[in-house]
């Protein structure tokens, strides 16, 4: 049997059993402290209650999890030190930039702080019709600006900063971004060299601390399940399939052969991704490079982003549905099915509808004398059972991010964020579920959506 199938089936199992266990502590659990509460209420609808609540919300979450987990730990351990470089291409670092005159020095000076020999990498900014002198800050460095006279998009000035780029890779960044450390940019340029057919490179991206709030710790937490976890097992197994604007590295042929950038969707990083997959080339991550962001300051900007994202996702599935579950793309037409449209878009409404409709269908029957479910509990049972199966059901995956988070920032960081990850899967995952439904019914409705 292959080698990979092996590995993904033993994955699954432990994985499973993790689930097993869970499910088996929280039902004994919360039976226990029912009884004792509620001592006339009988121990079959608080059993099915939980079951019902636990795999409707809580089950393939921390299935999923664990799989990345038991994948994550395996690869962390095997990585090994990086060899010198092999040789210095020319690279073209393309940052788009609008009305950001409060970032563009403090990227162009990580840049330049980077150990990449300073005659070996060109800087294009692009200034997409700024009104607060971005252009002219830049001009004050030994960089290569573009000024668009009104502001035409994100897409457009990547593509004419990509026109004139003279290296053999090319680099896109976010103006608003800036480098993590002094060997981020050699690091991501050394992996797209560092195996056959690889097209796009990654790395990390890292949130930005600016005010310590709950906001900012939840999308840190977020961004390191994405990155340092998802996206690096995604790409030790060759089915990376989204790779960030923010910061990635191209194959200079590539990148310049292809016509335009892609302008008719919110997601033409996601996008780039499927061209690079038809092109018969791969995408690559790359834990030891680099970059931190401004994260999203209020709930409202964040949700709004977020539905960019996921209506964006849909609009590049829309445009390549000959590559899911399509032979010819290997396991990435596969995990274009499983990922993308089973756990990015379908999973969350099977949550949302088990913390919504499934116990408002319950305290319905107490209502109108219905018996949809064979479950008849008071209502104060069913609230005080609901709340205490979300509050013990994602002990696991509590667990496993702080490990991960101990791992990647440090055993002081984890212990101080230990609250932030008990209410990342109680407030922010339910938060970001609700947030891809919205995209969902916007992307189904025809709803024209935009920056």
């Amino acid at each position: 049997m292959n080698r990979k199938i092996v590995s993904y089936i033993s994955a699954f199992v432990v994985s499973g059993y993790v689930v097993y266990l869970d499910y088996l502590f929280i039902q004994n659990s919360v039976w226990k402290i029912s009884s004792l509460l509620f001592p006339s209420v009988n121990r079959y609808p608080i059993h099915a209650f939980v079951r019902y609540l636990f795999y409707l919300t809580g089950a393939f979450v921390i299935l999923i999890y664990s799989v990345y987990f038991v994948f994550y730990l395996y690869f962390k351990g095997n990585e090994r030190v990086k060899p010198n470089p092999r040789f210095f291409p020319k690279v073209s670092i393309v940052i788009p930039a609008y009305n950001e005159a409060m970032n563009i020095e403090r990227l162009i000076e990580s840049i330049q702080y980077q150990d990449y020999p300073f005659e070996c990498y060109e800087i294009i900014i692009v200034d997409d019709g700024s009104e607060d002198g971005t252009g002219e800050i830049a001009e004050r460095y030994d960089v290569r600006v573009i000024k668009h006279e009104k502001t035409l998009g994100k897409a457009k000035s990547l593509e004419d900063g990509i026109k004139i780029a003279r290296g053999d890779v090319v680099i896109t960044m976010d103006a608003d971004s800036y480098f993590v450390d002094g060997s981020s940019l050699r690091n991501i340029v050394e992996n797209l060299f560092s195996r056959p057919f690889v097209g796009i490179s990654t790395g990390v991206i890292r949130i930005e601390e600016i005010k310590g709030s709950l906001l900012e710790k939840f999308q840190i937490i977020e961004y390191l399940h994405s990155f340092e976890v998802g996206r690096r097992v995604q790409s030790y197994l060759d089915w990376l399939l989204v790779v960030p604007g923010a910061f990635s590295a191209f194959k200079g042929y590539f990148i310049k052969a292809l016509p335009s950038i892609p302008k008719d969707t919110l997601a033409e990083d996601f996008e780039l991704a499927m061209v690079v997959s038809r092109a018969g080339l791969t995408s690559s991550f790359e834990s030891n490079a680099g970059v931190y962001t401004e994260p999203a300051l209020s709930w409202g900007d964040l949700y709004r982003q977020r539905i960019r994202w996921y209506y964006g996702g849909l609009q590049v599935l829309a445009k390549y549905p000959d590559m899911i579950m399509n032979k010819k793309y290997g396991e990435k037409g596969v995990f274009l099915f499983i990922h993308m449209i089973i756990l990015e878009y379908i999973l969350p409404v099977l949550q949302v509808f088990g913390m919504v409709a499934f116990p408002s269908i319950i305290i319905l029957q107490n209502f109108v004398g219905l018996r949809i479910l064979d479950i008849n509990l008071p209502i104060k049972v069913i609230l005080f059972v609901f709340f205490l199966v979300l509050s013990l059901q994602y002990l696991p995956g509590i667990v496993m991010s702080s490990v991960a988070v101990a791992i990647e920032r440090g055993i002081n960081r984890a212990i101080t964020y230990i609250p932030a990850v008990f209410l990342y899967y109680l407030i922010y995952n339910p938060f970001l579920s609700l947030a891809k439904i919205d995209g969902m019914m916007r992307f189904f409705r025809g709803v024209v959506q935009s920056w």
